[in-house]
């Protein structure tokens, strides 16, 4: 078992074999032996996003699972993953932020996708308020990118 700690004080005591699975960041602290006291900090993860992300970690990689299945809507892991995603905003960039941090590439990959799904058919102007984007390009800079990547706006 390690201990993490979020950037909030916050302790997990978590099974050292699923995390180290899960997290490259973790499983090299785990490997050099950087750990005080049993501990690793987290520094940059708070207590309330550390606790999803073990979520998904024990559901990942606690549990034998076929990673060469394709997913399907039966799936329950592929369920779990839907489910898991359909959080606020701010929850998910926080999702995202961490799980690169943390090196988990499965879980990055996952939050990216539910952000990209988010785009999905908008337009650039939907897509901005949709994430609060504000415009900062004058007619003519935003004219001269749609130029340059018209292959984009296809």
């Amino acid at each position: 078992m390690v201990l993490l700690v979020s950037s909030d004080g916050e302790k997990f005591e978590v099974a050292d074999e699923a995390i180290g699975k899960a997290s490259g960041m973790i499983k090299g602290c785990l490997d050099e032996d950087c750990a005080t006291n049993g501990q690793v900090p987290i520094p940059n993860v708070t207590s309330r996003i550390l606790s999803l992300i073990l979520e998904y970690v024990n559901k990942h990689f606690s549990e034998p699972h076929d990673d060469f299945l394709i997913p399907n809507a039966d799936d329950p892991l592929k369920r779990f993953d839907d489910a898991f995603v359909q959080v606020d905003q701010d929850t998910l960039f926080d999702l995202i932020t961490a799980a690169n941090y943390l090196n988990i590439n499965s879980l990055l990959d996952l939050t990216c996708k539910a952000v990209a799904d988010q785009m999905r058919g908008k337009t650039t102007e939907e897509t901005r308020k949709h994430f609060n984007i504000v415009n900062d390009y004058t007619p003519e800079e935003e004219e001269e990118v749609r130029r340059e990547n018209s292959w984009a706006f296809e």
